[in-house]
């Protein structure tokens, strides 16, 4: 049957992911209203009269020109039994085109390649690996593939910097499988390290809590402060407070812990469940403090939390695929390789030109302006 994209309502949109296991947080239609400098839209996608996926479209519309950029964040999401295929990505250049979208971007957060925790310390210890692309993977999902040959038949192209990192969202994400677990297997899992940071935490006295909506000012306080640290540029309060607002409005989908020592918040995170998938989603720490293990502790208590709240998935976001030690990306792997979880390689993001000169002055704003 042929393929059909066309708006629908949110309705229809958070009905569609209520009857997925799981679905990213970056297409619930109510992030949309989080990215308040896009304009966003709920598309379905219909093969005859049947509706077999789901989008949000985020546009963002070039000065006086009338055309936008076009971006799907960790999306299409599909039923199940369904994978993103050529007629899928044609119908969505159509649909775009109509929208005068001059550069359609997506997402689809499909599996592709798996590295467990075994391999992963096996490669670090390697003087021989320098990138989990140069090494066996311990699992590799023919949905991925299938994906990925689709993009390319279709003549789009991959949108991934050197440094391994997507323009967008990650490319690469570390996970828990938490299936069958409960706290204690969870914990076993873990290294010496962590379990001592977290034992260490606990010695020290670290209190780890949930925060409400006006605890977003401790996070922030120590979200600025890790921000200049680790040069990069922070997110005003009210960015969270939107975040907060439009997450939780209809049900909780956000999160805030705080670990609280000798009087001051120490360290402080944001969790997203959508389903049996849960995010770590923003982390800070201070200096203060450091020698109490406060984000140690406040990992714990989330994966506690997304264990209580039946997650399948613990999801720490974004790492690089290098493995080389000379690589100041190399400890988020190895941080993150503590916990007994798996690299995973997504899909990634792809994007096709549908005005070429458009494309071309956009992607040379965007080296302009680094």
């Amino acid at each position: 049957m042929e393929i059909e994209i066309r708006a629908i309502s949110q309705e229809e949109h958070q009905s569609f992911i209520s009857a997925l296991p799981n679905a990213s947080f970056l297409q619930l239609p109510s992030w949309g209203a989080v990215k308040s400098d896009w304009k966003n839209k709920s598309i379905g996608i219909y093969e005859g009269s049947s509706l077999i996926g789901v989008a949000l479209l985020l546009t963002r519309a070039l000065p006086k020109v009338g055309k936008s950029f076009g971006y799907i964040p960790e999306g299409p999401l599909f039923r199940p039994e369904r994978n993103l295929s050529q007629e899928i990505l044609t119908a969505l250049v159509t649909f775009a085109k109509n929208e005068q979208i001059f550069l359609l971007r997506v997402g689809p957060a499909i599996p592709f390649r798996d590295w467990d925790g075994e391999v992963i310390k096996s490669a670090l210890a390697s003087d021989q690996a320098s990138s989990l692309l140069s090494t066996s993977s311990s699992a590799e999902f023919e949905n991925g593939r299938t994906a990925i040959e689709s993009f390319e038949k279709a003549g789009w192209r991959a949108v991934v910097s050197e440094s391994g990192f997507s323009e967008g969202q990650p490319n690469f994400v570390f996970q828990l499988d938490l299936r069958n677990k409960d706290e204690e297997s969870l914990l076993a899992g873990f290294n010496q390290l962590w379990r001592r940071n977290i034992k260490k935490a606990d010695k020290e006295g670290v209190e780890v809590i949930r925060g409400g909506r006006e605890a977003l000012a401790d996070f922030h306080k120590v979200y600025l402060e890790t921000a200049k640290r680790d040069k990069f540029i922070p997110r005003p309060l009210r960015y969270f407070e939107r975040m907060w607002d439009e997450l939780n409005r209809t049900e909780t989908h956000l999160k805030l812990f705080l670990a609280n020592w000798q009087g001051e918040t120490i360290a402080s995170t944001i969790a997203i469940q959508v389903g049996d998938h849960y995010w770590y989603s923003y982390g800070a720490s201070s200096a203060f403090g450091r020698e109490a293990r406060g984000s140690n502790a406040v990992q714990w208590v989330m994966m506690k939390d997304a264990l209580a709240s039946g997650a399948a998935c613990y999801d720490l976001r974004g790492i690089t695929p290098t493995l080389d030690p000379n690589d100041s990306h190399v400890g988020l792997i190895q941080f993150k390789v503590g916990t007994g979880g798996y690299a995973r390689q997504l899909v990634g993001e792809w994007e096709k030109p549908i005005n070429s000169f458009w494309s071309l002055a956009f992607a040379t704003y965007l080296r302009i302006r680094k």
